[in-house]
């Protein structure tokens, strides 16, 4: 079959870790790693590669440094399909190609980044990836990237896929080698911290690693085991009771870097390829039994629409409720508060068709509804 050149266009400055190349992976390279290198000739921050291809549709995704990073994609949005439990980049074509620059981690052209995001730190709950660089790093066989939480769509949450080639100890580091923004408290008195997680079994270990981002040999890893399947449930790390044959606890570490390993010391070809969902890390306790709050019911009519709806809801009768709306990356499109927001009127103008997140609050209670817009 003749091959055709396909040019593939990143936009790096989203990301804001130190790398050596921007990669290009895909159904046609087998998702190989690092054997399709982009280059910045120029030093503008926009990565590009041309590659021979067969005409076709393939699926594809920018990383970088081989699986080192790789792009977070939100699920449902033009760029994009998702298939399983991966979401990546589709691309149908039937002559010579350049694609326009996509920004890392979208679909589009980045515009004016503003401040440059902020390196994550604990607690850890998924839902800024506005402000926040929450990009994770995988290892020996598992597939990380945000997703909507299985119970509350409305929410993010961070899905992990341990497939069925995985090792026993596959994992996800919850950041980049940069690490967190700070260090992890640990002290005599606080030795604990836990993480919401979702299991398709009860019996799965998770075990979570703290180590120094600068010097991997000085870590403590301590384990939990879920007790429900199918559902949220709080696991609790006591990394005073490390796990066997590992290193105690040692506070004079700077602790700073953490990595989960779901359904711990047991393999994909056992297991089979499993599906996890982390909803919340922090050091001490989470705050809430799940990654959402769900309050009263929301409805929003109509749905699709054209930017212009109503929301019906007994959260309005409260004179400071507060609307807002945001996009699928999470930034706020519009906010409405106060007697202004009790009608439940709102109308969005100029709004770029697609799928939009509407959140209502009232006291501690807030209710959430996704909408369309065309």
């Amino acid at each position: 079959m003749a091959q055709i050149d396909v040019t593939f266009k990143v936009d790096m400055r989203a990301y804001n870790v130190p790398f050596t190349n921007a990669n290009v992976n895909g159904t046609f390279n087998n998702w190989c790693g690092a054997c399709n290198p982009m280059t910045d000739a120029n030093n503008d921050s926009i990565w590009e590669a041309t590659i021979s291809l067969p005409a076709g549709t393939i699926e594809y995704k920018f990383t970088v440094d081989g699986w080192t990073g790789q792009e977070n994609l939100t699920p449902g949005t033009t760029c994009t399909i998702t298939t399983g439990a991966f979401t990546n980049r589709i691309l149908t074509f039937t002559a010579a190609t350049v694609l326009p620059v996509n920004c890392w981690g979208k679909c589009g052209e980045c515009g004016p980044l503003g401040p440059q995001k902020l390196q994550i730190k604990l607690p850890i709950t998924w839902q800024d990836s506005a402000a926040t660089n929450l990009s994770t790093t995988d290892f020996g066989g598992t597939f990380s990237q945000l997703a909507p939480d299985p119970i509350e769509a409305s929410r993010l949450a961070l899905k992990i896929t341990k497939g069925n080639t995985a090792e026993l100890w596959a994992g996800t580091t919850l950041g980049t080698s940069a690490g967190f923004a700070a260090n992890i408290p640990f002290a005599a008195t606080s030795n604990q911290m836990q993480a919401m997680v979702y299991s398709p079994d009860a019996g799965a270990v998770f075990k979570l690693k703290a180590e120094d981002k600068a010097d991997p040999t000085k870590s403590v890893e301590t384990d939990a085991t879920t007790t429900t399947a199918n559902a949220w449930e709080v696991l609790t790390f006591n990394f005073a009771n490390q796990s066997p044959s590992t290193a105690a606890i040692n506070y004079t570490y700077n602790y700073n870097k953490i990595s989960i390993f779901p359904n711990f010391g047991v393999t994909g070809a056992t297991a089979g390829e499993k599906v996890y969902y982390v909803g919340q890390v922090a050091f001490g306790t989470v705050t809430s039994s799940a990654p959402s709050i769900t309050g009263e019911v929301l409805a929003v009519y109509p749905n699709p629409n054209n930017g212009t709806f109503v929301i019906q809801s007994p959260l309005l009768e409260d004179q400071n409720a507060i609307i807002q709306v945001k996009d699928v990356l999470g930034r706020t499109v519009t906010e409405v508060k106060g007697p202004s927001a009790s009608n439940g009127q709102v109308k969005l103008n100029k709004l770029t068709s697609g799928m939009y997140w509407i959140t209502l609050s009232s006291g501690n209670s807030t209710s959430s509804q996704k909408i369309i817009v065309r």
